[in-house]
């Protein structure tokens, strides 16, 4: 399976290879093992992320390599550029989400989500990656050849909005002549991905563990229940080569309410801290392994 996962890495793009040696943190004397975090999908339970990354910080546990899908592109792109959690925090309930997207039905989908990179420009302006402060990348589909295609260079907030193209209802986004969308398509949690970084310890969070947490109520809903059906196979495979999964139970959230952002937040806060000490023993595990 790591030989599959390396090989397709490769295929991809050419560039990865060197874009993640160049990217790789090098610690002088190095005594703490480097951590990777892969950000699910999960539309707005996505805002989950921001209470993991919080206890995170409370704990003084670093982040060195990020990835991220849909959802967890936003979060996690936005994290590593720099934008501070508080101020996440704040955006995720103060922004009126429906005017992120607009309706223009011509083009692959029902809707348009050109707002979001507009939303996301105000925040970091033309940031590439290569201007980020914790190495990221952001996953998409091909949607002719249905490949995983993981972005990793030029502009951040057009990178976010390929991730976060739902299929049918975002139209799909161009990019180096490729037409992308959503990334949960093939890569719900984007644990191969950031794996490229070679990084000491993965650690995934799964916005979807369970299919029985939730029955869909109307047509969006219905769509994005019959994604996750279909992605349920792929993201086992994958999570498997983390070492550690933080998996959420979403039992009594929809996943377009962002009426619950605040509950959402304590939601990955509560959940966070339920993992601290795994992630705190793996840590020291690892620490003893370094050279």
């Amino acid at each position: 399976m790591g030989k599959r996962l390396k090989s397709s890495l490769h295929s991809l793009f050419h560039p990865f290879p060197a874009f993640f040696k160049k990217k790789t943190v090098s610690l002088p004397q190095k005594t703490h093992p480097t951590i990777a975090l892969a950000l699910g999908g999960g539309a707005v339970w996505g805002i989950s992320h921001i209470g993991i990354l919080k206890v995170l910080e409370n704990h003084h546990i670093p982040v060195h390599y990020m990835s991220g899908t849909s959802i967890g592109a936003l979060v996690g792109g936005l994290y590593a550029a720099g934008i501070p959690l508080q101020k996440l925090y704040e955006l995720a309930i103060s922004t009126q989400w429906k005017n992120l997207s607009k309706l223009s039905l011509p083009l692959g989908g029902i809707l348009s989500n050109e707002p979001m990179e507009f939303f996301i420009c105000n925040l970091i302006g033309n940031k590439t990656f290569e201007d980020l402060k914790i190495p990221f990348v952001a996953v998409a589909t091909d949607l002719l050849t249905g490949e995983e295609i993981i972005l990793h260079s030029g502009k951040l907030s057009t990178a976010i909005r390929a991730s976060t193209a739902i299929p049918g209802i975002f139209h799909p986004i161009h990019i180096n002549n490729r037409t992308l969308v959503d990334g949960g398509v093939v890569s719900n949690v984007p644990v191969h991905a950031v794996k490229g970084f070679n990084p000491d310890i993965t650690i995934a969070v799964n916005l979807v563990p369970s299919l029985e947490d939730w029955l869909p109520s109307n047509s969006l809903e219905t769509i994005l229940k019959s994604l996750f059906i279909m992605q349920q196979k792929v993201v086992a495979k994958e999570t498997s080569q983390a070492d550690l999964v933080i998996n959420l139970s979403m039992k009594g959230f929809s996943p377009i309410d962002f009426s619950k952002a605040k509950e959402l937040y304590q939601k990955g806060m509560m959940t966070g801290l339920s993992y601290i000490s795994r992630i705190q023993e793996i840590i020291e595990k690892k620490k003893k392994e370094l050279p």
